[in-house]
């Protein structure tokens, strides 16, 4: 269940933080060419398909509505891509023939179980199902390697109302004109997109050792949004300048939690001055924390952990990269189950190589109303595919999309405060009614390109640069990604301009 220090944390975040927008538009090059995946039987679009060259290096992935767009500037008519998804037929095309027809249709192929293989009993789902989690570390073992990765972030807000009543302040700079200027500048309807091309450095020693490399990062920075960067240095400056046994705390009523600063937050800012670098640990940090979700995470991943709250059918089989492959299917029985979709599991070695799941009809996330907080959990999907190289399942893709709508009607305060032996001495105080209704849609997608084993010590010698330079754009521009290969981006992406233009 969500924290209602957590929820009291976001919603302050509107007052003091500035939200990075950004997004990217549509330019189109010659060598380019786009194609659409279909199923062969409805037309269906066949999402996050793996486009591979055929004899060489690189390739691409279907976005989520079956489109990708694929550099030929290097292929010869002789070369030809191949498209993988899994429970279809592979199907390899010459760059000719697909430069003529770049639709391409995949057949399903599903083959029943009792008819190609004789068991020794009948199989049961659930079971099958329990031992994925069994062998989770059998099968995915983490190793010294470096992956390059395309990673894409899509937020939609849609703020329904926000009012920020003044009530007292004693920070200088932080008086009722400031947060009629905060009213006035959110946004009441915003779209970002980010793209990120690097390489990550993960270590087998530590769980949660990671680097990341970046190569290129390409925002957009709403008009807006710019203006509220007089307040977020406000702040910057505020937290920079706490001294020892100083901290500050966030309080609505009697809820209070203390904000962490660390020494590094304290001298540091997250941007530069120059705002076209923030620092590289922010976004590690998240990058890590959703990798380390996969499987693991007990809430998303609820039909590993909880079978008996699910019903399970086991469809048939296929094949995947030389393995035979359960398909099964699940949805919530008449317990607390929350997700319905389909999981694709390797029937020698019970590892879950692919999963496409989302909420069931009438289901939903957390949901809490209580003493002017609201959070409601409407939205959730998520595709995972693994590959098994040297004898372990790696990464290939994930993509995750997840939506709410978040309520906050109380009294706020941000103090400042001193430690002392018998009760502690507030220094400042800023305090506002704030009162905001959202809707809010976050899509992440992460997309492994290319993959190497490397040393302990070529891990070692690996630096993360203290800042990842932006690059900031006002639309989508094929010509900022050419030569690399990226998820080819929406129609929602390409229409999309900065506010202004």
């Amino acid at each position: 269940m969500l924290k209602l220090r957590t929820i009291l944390t976001t919603a302050l975040l509107f007052i003091f933080c500035s939200i990075a927008l950004v997004r990217n538009g549509a330019a189109q090059e010659t060598s380019i060419v786009k194609g659409l995946l279909l199923n062969e039987t409805t037309n269906a679009p066949l999402p996050y398909a793996n486009v591979a060259v055929l004899t060489k290096s690189g390739g691409t992935i279907t976005n989520e509505t079956g489109s990708f767009s694929i550099d030929i500037s290097t292929l010869s008519k002789e070369d030809s891509l191949s498209f993988l998804f899994i429970g279809y037929a592979t199907k390899n095309v010459s760059i000719t023939d697909f430069k003529n027809n770049p639709t391409i249709y995949l057949k399903e192929a599903v083959f029943n179980l009792s008819e190609a293989f004789v068991f020794s009993e009948e199989k049961d789902p659930e079971q099958i199902i329990k031992r994925v989690l069994k062998n989770k570390d059998k099968n995915y073992k983490r190793m010294n390697k470096k992956n390059q990765v395309f990673i894409r972030s899509q937020y939609v807000t849609d703020i329904n109302h926000f009012s920020m009543k003044f009530k007292k302040s004693s920070f200088a700079k932080l008086d009722n004109k400031m947060t009629q200027y905060i009213e006035k500048k959110v946004p009441k309807h915003s779209i970002s997109y980010t793209d990120f091309l690097g390489e990550l450095y993960f270590s087998e020693q530590k769980k949660d050792t990671l680097k990341i490399v970046p190569i290129k990062m390409v925002s957009l920075k709403e008009k807006d949004l710019a203006d509220l960067e007089q307040l977020e240095s406000i702040f910057e400056k505020m937290f920079k300048n706490t001294h020892e046994k100083e901290y500050w705390k966030v309080k609505s009523g009697i809820i209070g939690s203390e904000i962490e600063l660390n020494d590094e937050a304290k001298n540091d800012s997250i941007k530069d001055p120059n705002s076209s670098k923030f620092q590289s640990r922010y976004y590690r940090e998240s990058v890590n924390k959703k990798l380390n979700e996969l499987i693991n995470d007990k809430k998303k991943w609820e039909f590993l952990h909880s079978t008996s709250k699910y019903n399970y059918q086991l469809v048939g089989g296929t094949r995947f990269n030389g393995e035979n492959v359960y398909i099964i299917d699940f949805d919530p029985n008449n317990k607390s189950g929350k997700y319905i979709g389909r999981v694709y599991i390797a029937m020698e070695t019970y590892a879950l190589v692919k999963a496409d799941y989302e909420y069931a009809p009438g289901k939903n996330g957390t949901n809490i109303k209580l003493l002017g907080i609201g959070y409601f959990q409407n939205l959730f999907s998520n595709s995972v595919s693994y590959e098994k190289e040297n004898g372990y399942y790696q990464l290939k893709y994930c993509s995750q999309k997840t939506g709410k709508k978040t309520t906050f009607n109380r009294n706020v305060s941000l103090l400042k405060k001193r430690k002392r032996f018998f009760w502690d001495k507030k220094l400042n105080e800023i305090k506002v009614r704030l009162n905001v209704s959202l809707n809010s849609e976050i899509t992440s997608e992460f997309f492994v390109l290319s993959e190497e084993g490397i040393s302990s010590t070529e891990y070692l010698q690996a630096k993360q640069p203290k800042y990842i330079k932006v690059i900031y754009v006002d639309q989508f521009d094929d010509k900022l990604w050419k030569g690399y290969s990226t998820i080819e981006p929406t129609k929602q992406m390409r229409a999309y301009k900065k506010q202004g233009l």
